[in-house]
């Protein structure tokens, strides 16, 4: 394959049990102890990836886990750039459809809608994509950012 495939191995990663996003210490002990599969996920080399420092934590087509950094994608008043979430949502969504998607063809994102419901000032926000319909040629998923 050549080195602009998005998925070199569909092998799905094991499914971890994700927290109750109402109990945050456990959702952040959970987000905390994720690792980071970029060398697993030829998508981290690309160009916007690496610009944004998109980390890779679960790598599954019904299921993909991926966070950025606050610091280095601020707006200038000091908190998370509201497109940074764009990106972030949009990357994992992406990369979770190529999983599903048939040998030889590619995912991309078709629509994004997003609600800014807090802002973040530091440390790192991870969104978790869940699929929500699989068809033949469009898949949804539910984005949440943390």
């Amino acid at each position: 394959m050549s080195e602009n495939s998005f998925i070199v191995d569909k092998t799905f990663d094991p499914m971890p049990v994700i927290p109750d996003e109402s109990d945050r210490e456990a959702l952040a002990a959970f987000f905390a102890a994720l690792p980071n599969r970029n060398e697993s996920c030829p998508s981290a080399r690309a160009q916007l990836m690496k610009a944004m420092d998109i980390q890779f934590h679960l790598l599954r087509g019904d299921v993909m886990i991926c966070s950025i950094p606050v610091e280095g994608n601020k707006q200038s008043i000091g908190i998370l750039h509201g497109g940074a979430n764009a990106v972030l949502g949009e990357t994992t969504g992406s990369v979770a459809a190529n999983y599903l998607a048939p040998d030889g063809m590619c995912a991309v994102g078709a629509n994004i809608f997003i609600t800014h419901h807090r802002p973040a000032k530091s440390g790192r926000i991870y969104c978790i994509a869940r699929l929500i319909h699989a068809g033949r040629t469009l898949g949804s998923y539910d984005l949440r950012i943390y």
